[in-house]
């Protein structure tokens, strides 16, 4: 089966066996595997678990999520969103995997795997595999490690699929941040290792569940195009701003939208803060970095033209009083969740070429386009003074985007491509 959507166009190549005709009467019962709870999403993958899920859940699926409770986050949920959260504090557990990068290089699994491989989920996770479930998500790579008990439990139930949600080309993405990275000579030679226990269990994963989810058509591709694959792009939950006109009495200033607590996330916020900020002080411009950072990456008072202004609750009048939007993602790859939030808040967008992946956008039409930081900075200088331009890309991209960033549509289209997957197991089993 091949379902993928566009810009609001949907297409589907299905199983031999007609859908309506296999169609269960009764919920899907799905049990949702992801690393944290998403309830507060302050970062992109956070936000497209917590929207996806619930998505699903309202499309009529009985969803069961187990995750970890987040630090200072109370652990009792029972129900919300039409979804039974299990949620678990896993804080002393969690105590032996302080140094889980160290500890990550003796173990099998990459680093964002094994750092959730604790005890405390294992033994929530034993928990919920006694229950029936029709269908087990495995949420990001961070949750490979539960696949021997995932393939474990489809043995035993063959009538239970299993959908791996990708969110992104893991193996590829970190690849690039192993040849990138121009620090520590040890540090540079775990990311290279890294990189590959990252692709070894990606690939086992994209090969041998039943179903599998990707944010990008690039994705799709560096998977191998593989007619089981669901392409489900993001939605956008925000606010949309009805009209906006960039005057001269908007502020001259730029933004970098979004959390940079992944370390790829870091390398791209230091590099083009190195290339971005002595430029943009000499030529007026003000650069706000709003979102969760390092506080090793804020401190000091070398910084002249950038301002870290942290995780801000409301960001609507931000968006209001700056002049563009900048995706400085030269690592990391995948679909960047902070081009919607500018997009539909009529920020234009300027992004190292790459960036925009997953969105129907035109280069120097619809945003700007350039091949290194440094040629991203200077392009911003360039720009910045010139409203009709500004204006127009953000127009540009406002209409081209406004009908096919909505979550409801990626809850109807995962929830048919499992009721299908479902069907066509079930339909197989009675041929045997």
């Amino acid at each position: 089966m091949e379902i993928m959507k566009n810009g609001g166009e949907t297409r589907r190549r299905a199983f031999h066996l007609p859908y309506e005709g296999a169609r269960r009467e009764r919920q899907l019962r799905c049990l949702w595997l992801t690393r944290v709870d998403p309830m507060l999403p302050d970062a992109g993958d956070l936000s497209y678990t917590f929207h996806l899920l619930t998505s699903l859940a309202r499309a009529g699926v009985k969803l069961t999520v187990l995750a970890a409770a987040r630090a200072g986050h109370c652990a009792r949920r029972p129900v919300a969103d039409g979804v039974e959260w299990r949620l678990f504090d896993p804080d002393k557990d969690w105590e032996s995997h302080g140094n889980s990068a160290f500890w990550s290089l003796f173990s099998r699994l990459p680093n964002i795997a094994a750092r959730y491989k604790t005890a405390a989920f294992q033994r929530e996770l034993d928990a919920q595999l006694v229950r029936e479930w029709d269908a087990i998500v495995i949420d990001h790579l961070g949750m490979g490690w539960t696949w021997p008990w995932v393939e474990a439990y489809c043995r035993k139930n063959s009538d239970v699929i299993s959908v791996f949600i990708a969110h992104g080309c893991e193996s590829e993405i970190r690849w690039t941040m192993a040849q990138n990275y121009r620090g520590n000579v040890i540090r540079r030679i775990g990311l290279h290792f890294d990189a590959r226990k990252a692709g070894l269990l990606e690939g086992k994963m994209v090969q041998k569940s039943t179903l599998l989810s990707v944010i990008t058509a690039e994705d799709r591709r560096s998977f191998g195009n593989l007619a089981k694959s669901v392409l489900l792009a993001p939605g956008y939950a925000g606010t949309h701003a009805g009209s906006r006109e960039i005057t001269a009495a908007t502020p001259r200033r730029a933004l970098i939208f979004g959390s940079a607590l992944w370390f790829a996330k870091q390398m791209n916020l230091i590099e083009f803060v190195a290339a971005a900020d002595e430029l943009f002080w000499r030529n007026q411009i003000e650069l706000w970095v709003v979102g969760k950072v390092p506080d090793h990456l804020r401190a000091g008072s070398h910084y002249r033209a950038t301002r870290f202004l942290g995780f801000v609750d409301d960001p609507e009048p931000i968006f209001r009083d700056v002049r563009i939007g900048i995706v400085a993602e030269r690592t990391g790859g995948g679909f960047k969740l902070k081009s919607l939030d500018y997009i539909f808040n009529r920020v234009p967008i300027a992004a190292i070429r790459g960036g925009i992946a997953g969105l129907p956008l035109r280069p120097e039409i619809d945003y700007l386009s350039y091949d290194t930081m440094s040629e991203l900075a200077q392009g911003v200088v360039a720009v910045i003074g010139d409203l009709e331009q500004l204006n127009s890309l953000q127009k540009a991209a406002y209409t081209k985007c406004n009908t096919g960033f909505d979550w409801p549509d990626r809850g109807h289209l995962l929830r048919d491509a499992m009721q299908q997957a479902v069907d066509g197991k079930s339909a197989a089993m009675a041929l045997t």
